[in-house]
């Protein structure tokens, strides 16, 4: 038999082969197929890649700096916290005489007048009463043990115990401070007066160099990007700003309703209460908790009536808070779902203490932000590539 092939129309016979039997259309779109694919050019633009190389080293430098220089962090995120919430009144104050500067001075001005007075005057009433509480505390929670010790079951009352125990030994009195006691109240006490004088300068530099900051930000997202920057930018400060003013408010308000309800209760020390209730209030989540704990814990020294009494005000008044004056006056701020801000509590307490708690619902606010604008822009541009491959495809 020779060793020819023999072709048909439709099959092809080799010999040499066990049994291929192979179309020849199919055959043809095989060898198609086997044919190496060529290589795939990616061509960016240099202004693309330096763009990224300075993102990336941006971010590289941020995170080091955030390490080793924490305390400068913290004051400046204080000063532009600050300078976010007086920027809407600098502004009215600028459709008038004043330029930026002058009308942020004049807040500041106002500041101390409706806040540093108040402070000047209520802080001798607010020392005095500090040191009687610390006289009678020992006494307080001797009267608070006694209470204790009927109750049941067993493992409550013997927690209850000893965290009294505990607080008993805090409370005994150490004597006269020594020098080096002296010294560390006045370094500290200095050190926070610095501190703050830092943030009302930062906070100042901030309003009058803003918009110059803005524009190398904006420079640096790329034209295709700055929009969204920008729109993001403001949103946070909307955040930010709103956040501040309703918390001073919310503040404020705490601190003068408990005063006067502990006033007309008949509490010890109504105005240091009132003062810690204030103060509590900024903490997320527990603050309005904790507000009212002490009063309720030495009105049971008085009598269990006066402690029921405190507890239904503090009630009452936590609803009235829920439900009318936070939706009301944080309106403007960001709603942010309690497990993230539980997480950034944490976070924010593992890496900067009580002041990183403090600030961890703004931090959560603006990465909130900027995580829906991205996600926005990413929807969008996939929008705008299916309609560019419709209208191809729909092209003859």
């Amino acid at each position: 038999m020779e060793s020819a092939a023999v072709a048909s129309d439709d099959i092809v016979f080799r010999p040499t082969d066990r049994l291929s039997v192979v179309p020849i259309g199919e055959a043809n779109h095989i060898a198609e197929e086997r044919r190496v694919t060529p290589p795939v050019s990616l061509h960016l633009p240099a202004g693309e890649v330096a763009r990224a190389g300075m993102v990336l080293l941006a971010l590289v430098v941020g995170s080091y700096l955030l390490w080793r220089l924490t305390e400068v962090v913290l004051l400046a995120f204080l000063a532009v916290l600050l300078a976010t919430a007086i920027e809407p009144l600098v502004n009215r104050l600028r459709r008038g005489p004043f330029s930026k500067g002058t009308g942020a001075l004049a807040v500041y001005l106002a500041i101390v007048l409706v806040v540093g007075l108040p402070v000047y005057i209520a802080a001798p009433t607010v020392a005095v009463q500090g040191t009687a509480f610390a006289e009678e505390l020992p006494g307080r929670l001797a009267t608070l043990r006694s209470e204790v010790e009927p109750l049941q079951p067993p493992a409550l009352r013997d927690a209850l115990l000893g965290a009294l125990d505990r607080a008993s030994l805090a409370a005994r009195s150490p004597g006269t401070p020594g020098d080096a006691e002296l010294v560390l109240v006045g370094t500290t006490a200095a050190r926070l007066l610095f501190d703050l004088v830092t943030v009302f300068f930062l906070g100042f530099y901030w309003l009058i160099e803003r918009n110059a900051v803005k524009r190398v930000v904006l420079q640096l997202a790329g034209p295709h990007r700055a929009r969204e920057v920008s729109e993001a930018w403001l949103e946070v400060e909307q955040k930010w700003g709103g956040w501040v003013r309703g918390q001073l408010t919310l503040m404020l308000t705490i601190g003068v309703v408990a005063g006067l309800g502990y006033v007309m209760l008949g509490l010890p020390s109504p105005v240091l209460l009132a003062t810690f209730a204030a103060v509590a209030e900024m903490v997320p989540m527990v603050g309005p908790f904790l507000a009212f704990l002490p009063a309720v814990l030495i009105a049971f020294t008085i009598s269990p009536g006066t402690a029921l009494a405190v507890l239904a005000f503090a009630l009452v008044f936590q609803q009235i808070e829920g439900n009318v004056l936070v939706p009301r006056v944080m309106s403007h701020a960001a709603a942010i779902s309690p497990l993230t801000v539980m997480l950034g509590i944490l976070v924010g307490l593992t890496l900067y203490g009580l002041p990183g708690a403090f600030l961890a619902v703004p931090v959560a606010a603006a990465l909130q932000v900027i995580v829906a604008a991205t996600m926005r822009s990413r929807s969008h541009e996939r929008s705008v590539l299916a309609a560019s491959a419709a209208t191809d495809v729909a092209t003859p």
